[in-house]
């Protein structure tokens, strides 16, 4: 059964799959919980197609990003790799949108449908979204003014607003702009920002701080509507889903555990558990939960310390564990991780055959203790595996430390 509340209120890319799955729709959105849940509230407000792309889903997928532009990109991404079957059937793809630039000796840069493209045309899409694009290229044009068509005699509104180059526009300086708009449309802000940022310099060291101006204006308007866009190079090239990042980490970090447990055939669930003891009380425990390819807030445990009255992570840890595995109805991890190191790991693996890694916060360290010997590996900080194992730990140190502020705050107002 779908579960809609595990889908955040924040702006991203919503992918429907089906029983086998196979992707069958993309889409974006401001807000991914509000939009995904119209699907489902009234079938009548649906029309016939969409009817039976609901009837279909089996699973919801979701890659959440910074801004609507980014969005709008990464969707338009997703759909020209996967295809989905009902992308077009929806929406006709000849009503796609793409922005093209011209190969003109003055290139000229408007937004056109599938049907209407020029194959002498650089182009980038296709977009969905036509309401979205042509937003987008208002914005970049406020940066980098362009032509959309070619230029009459006098001057055009758009000359007195500012956003296209004049009547007898410098050619060269024109041409760097269409440049830096390829830039800004295959997301290559940080190589385009760099660019500004030296001609920036160069400009104020020959004193012309007019066209230094220019610049440094530039680069604060794309840093402000490319504020929150991350990871966006080569976007159109390849775009890594969030699922299939996690399964290389479950499949590389099974490898990389292997040799030390044997018996860990599969990583289906893996449990991470920290403390909160800062100050003389409120010495509380969390455990979380990562199943089944995502995490699984709803089997999420607090725990109050009962056993100990001055801070000792290894002893609490080992308490919080110790009353976990009390609890036969919960479905039992394939490994046990721990936030520390050997204390944590030693006091933990003295009451569970179940394999127990620790992940040491200073280093970043994954500490294994087999038989009477132990083993530290170091992966690298690009590593999915470390990076799915420092997502668990934090997660568990913040609902620990939430779940200690909460009964600090309880303490306070029952005064």
């Amino acid at each position: 059964m779908l579960d809609l509340k595990l889908i955040p209120s924040s702006p991203g890319v919503y992918i429907y799959k089906n029983s086998d799955n196979k992707i069958i729709y993309i889409g974006k959105a401001i807000n991914l919980k509000k939009r995904v849940s119209q699907y489902f509230k009234s079938d009548e407000a649906l029309g016939y197609k969409t009817k039976q792309l609901v009837s279909q889903i089996a699973k919801i997928d979701f890659y959440i990003v910074g801004s609507e532009i980014e969005a709008l990109i990464l969707e338009s991404s997703l759909i020209k790799q996967y295809r989905p079957k009902f992308n077009s059937q929806l929406k006709d793809d000849k009503s796609y949108i793409y922005i093209t630039i011209s190969k003109d000796k003055i290139p000229l840069i408007k937004p056109a449908f599938k049907s209407n493209l020029n194959p002498n045309c650089f182009f980038y899409g296709p977009f969905p979204d036509s309401a979205a694009v042509r937003n987008l290229l208002k914005t970049i044009r406020a940066i980098f003014p362009f032509y959309s068509s070619v230029h009459g005699p006098k001057k055009c509104l758009y000359c007195h607003l500012g956003l296209c180059p004049g009547l007898e526009p410098d050619l060269k300086e024109y041409k760097k702009n269409v440049l830096r708009i390829k830039h800004i449309l295959n997301g290559n802000f940080s190589k385009l920002i760099f660019k500004l940022e030296k001609e920036m310099n160069i400009f104020s060291k020959v004193n012309n701080f007019e066209m230094a101006k220019v610049r440094r204006d530039q680069i604060s308007s794309l840093n402000y509507i490319i504020s929150g866009w991350k990871n966006l190079s080569n976007l159109y090239q390849k775009v890594e889903l969030q699922e299939d990042q996690i399964s290389k980490a479950l499949r590389d970090l099974k490898t990389i555990l292997a040799p030390y447990f044997p018996k860990l055939k599969n990583i289906n669930r893996f449990e991470a558990y920290d403390i909160s003891n800062l100050g003389p009380k409120f010495f509380v425990g969390s455990m979380v939960v990562f199943q089944q390819g995502r995490i699984t807030k709803d089997e999420y445990r607090q725990f109050k310390i009962y056993t100990k009255v001055t801070q000792d992570d290894q002893f609490m840890i080992k308490e919080i564990v110790y009353r976990r595995l009390k609890h036969p109805e919960w479905t039992l991890p394939d490994f046990i991780l721990v936030d520390g190191g050997k204390p944590q790991v030693s006091s933990t693996t003295s009451i569970t055959n179940i394999p127990v890694i620790g992940l040491a916060k200073r280093e970043e360290i994954i500490v294994i203790k087999t038989g009477d010997s132990w083993e530290e590996i170091k992966l690298p900080k690009n590593s999915p595996s470390l990076q799915l194992l420092q997502q668990l730990r934090d997660e568990a140190h913040r609902f620990a430390n939430n779940y200690r502020q909460s009964l600090i705050k309880k303490s306070l107002f029952s005064i």
